[in-house]
């Protein structure tokens, strides 16, 4: 990309006559490639496309790093006051080209007369973070200290205005940038927070995400696999009033192994009754056992006829007088029984317990407003779980559940393209790496 905006001649292209305001909205439909390039043609565009209004939604896609760090360096003198910043699909022919030699004892031992055959090599993103640093340094690698000094000054100058920050499906090795600095210092007025499919995986460590929970209390959205146990679930649920859209995976913590949120943590979060849009990548507390030990507590709650709040005559100590009770303003409305307030719900088997009928109907009782369900998992998952099933019962199961959920989302909303549109059953997606690792038939190469 061609980001020099310095202009080399006046302009034959803006008519004398044609309002500021005009191209401003005009080169609002740029994208950020063509701004640049349009503001090298003359002096007045170049003028014109150094508004910062032009700069407030900010889309970094499919550029390779060094571009991408031109391009932030150039964004810090143009949007003082970004609201949204999407990092997308970038990437580093270095960092994806360049391995690092380690040492084998065993050959060394066996071939010491043959200094070449006592390394091995390994990609450098498969090192400890403190290893990767060295090996960048040895390398002269300095893009992750160039790319960390652009986003502390773009983040610094829009912290009263960022709302979005989105990064995801990036090639680059974040982890050894400020970003996280970037968002505990910066981040205060953040919405919607996306970190996901990036080559270094989610925020790994629960103490970050408990930093981001502490310094971001205006998140709405917090999506992408990130180290969440029951404890960092509660911090969440009650540092974050407006929380409405999260994402729940396993991690991998180096202690303990993987890890994750229980039946009861994931209780909690629908009993607080304000999240609608709900992720849930291969947990195993979603499984047939645990949703139906969740409706028959919804359940539960259901056959209560009354609350026993402060007003209510049952529980007051002066529940004897009648006339006192006529005179008090109507109760609040109690909030919604876990599970009313989800609107959307993904879920994904692949490693972890898998879903059948009983479950499937459970879930749909559990969630009884969804108007979106999406399930994403394939024979694999089911093969490997349960001894001798062959691939004809699993098609039958697939009939009866896709037969189940159509018939009750066609019920709650009527026949039609809703009803249609609501459920979506992907069951052969592929064989993901970790299933073939854990089945062990991982093949090299």
């Amino acid at each position: 990309m061609d980001i020099d905006m310095t202009p080399t001649r006046s302009c034959a292209f803006a008519a004398p006559d044609m309002p500021e305001n005009i191209w401003l909205s005009v080169f609002g439909y740029l994208s950020l490639e063509q701004k640049f390039n349009s503001a090298a043609v003359c002096r007045t565009w170049h003028r014109i496309l150094a508004d910062p209004s032009l700069y407030t939604h900010i889309s970094l896609d499919h550029m390779e790093f060094n571009t991408l760090v031109l391009c932030m360096q150039q964004l810090c003198r143009l949007a003082p006051r970004i609201r949204s910043l999407r990092i997308s699909n970038c990437y580093s022919n270095f960092i994806s080209k360049t391995t690092v030699p380690i040492q084998n004892p065993a050959i060394m031992h066996q071939f010491p007369e043959q200094p070449g055959m006592h390394s091995l090599y390994s990609h450098i993103t498969s090192f400890t973070l403190p290893r990767r640093r060295e090996e960048y340094r040895k390398l002269g690698f300095t893009l992750h200290q160039d790319f960390s000094r652009a986003l502390v000054a773009l983040m610094e100058q829009s912290s009263g205005t960022i709302k979005y920050l989105d990064i995801q499906d990036n090639f680059l090795d974040l982890e050894m940038t400020e970003l996280i600095f970037c968002i505990v210092r910066y981040g205060r007025n953040l919405e919607h927070l996306l970190y996901d499919r990036n080559k270094d995986g989610g925020f790994i460590a629960p103490e970050v995400v408990s930093a981001i929970t502490a310094a971001c209390p205006n998140i709405k959205s917090f999506r992408g696999q990130h180290a969440i146990s029951d404890t960092v679930l509660r911090r969440m649920m009650t540092g974050w009033e407006e929380l409405r859209s999260v994402t729940l995976a396993p991690y991998q913590a180096p202690s303990i192994g993987t890890k994750e949120v229980s039946m009861e943590g994931l209780w909690s979060l629908l009993e607080c009754g304000k999240v609608e849009s709900l992720e849930l990548l291969d947990l195993d507390c979603i499984s047939n056992d645990n949703a139906l030990t969740m409706m028959q507590r919804v359940k539960q709650l259901q056959s209560t006829s009354f609350e026993r709040t402060a007003n209510s005559p049952l529980s007051h100590p002066f529940a004897h007088h009648h006339s006192y009770f006529a005179t008090l303003p109507p109760t609040t409305p109690s909030r919604p029984l876990p599970g009313e307030s989800v609107r959307h719900l993904t879920i994904t088997k692949f490693t972890s317990s898998p879903l059948t009928l009983p479950g499937f109907g459970a879930l749909m009782k559990l969630f009884p407003n969804l108007e979106s369900f999406k399930f994403t998992t394939n024979f694999f998952t089911y093969d490997h779980q349960f001894q001798g099933l062959s691939k004809n019962i699993f098609d039958e199961e697939i009939v009866l559940v896709e037969r189940m959920i159509h018939a009750e989302m066609t019920e709650r909303w009527g026949p039609g393209l809703r009803s249609a549109d609501s459920w979506q059953g992907e069951w052969n997606a592929a064989v993901t790496e970790e299933q073939r690792l854990r089945a062990g038939i991982m093949r090299s190469g």
